[in-house]
């Protein structure tokens, strides 16, 4: 028996979830919060749970009016290495608002990784601690 078959699996299933994310972007509800995402290249940071529940699109986040959790997962490629870091954070905001469009942005300094959240006119509302960071 061959592994051929065994090995496309996990690259298939790759595939996948990244077509699923290339659609077009959605309209904002405007009865709920949007929150986009932006990293700074080559890194790619994806939305993955609100409150502890899993979201269905990795590109951005949409949440009642309120308090929430917003956890997320980057994934860090250093320039010109084949290496990369699988990094998880989250910020806590306790203001959202209806109809408002805030940003998360991440940024990395040497070893340190962290991500600020930026309301629709760019001044920052919340941040993140540093973010756990395992090889990938």
């Amino acid at each position: 028996m061959s592994l051929k078959p065994l090995l496309l699996i996990p690259a298939l299933s790759a595939v996948l979830l990244l077509s699923a994310c290339a659609g077009p972007m959605p309209k904002a509800d405007p009865s709920e919060a949007w929150i986009g995402l932006q990293e700074e290249a080559p890194n790619d940071l994806m939305a993955e749970r609100v409150d502890g529940k899993n979201i269905n699109d990795g590109r951005y986040f949409e949440v009642k009016p309120g308090a929430h959790r917003l956890d997320v997962t980057l994934f860090e490629e250093e320039a010109g290495d084949d290496n990369q870091q699988d990094c998880r954070g989250h910020v806590t905001y306790g203001n959202f608002k209806a109809g408002e469009h805030y940003t998360l942005v991440e940024s990395s300094l040497g070893t340190t990784v962290r991500a600020e959240l930026k309301d629709g006119h760019g001044k920052e509302v919340a941040q993140t601690d540093d973010f756990s960071c395992m090889p990938g």
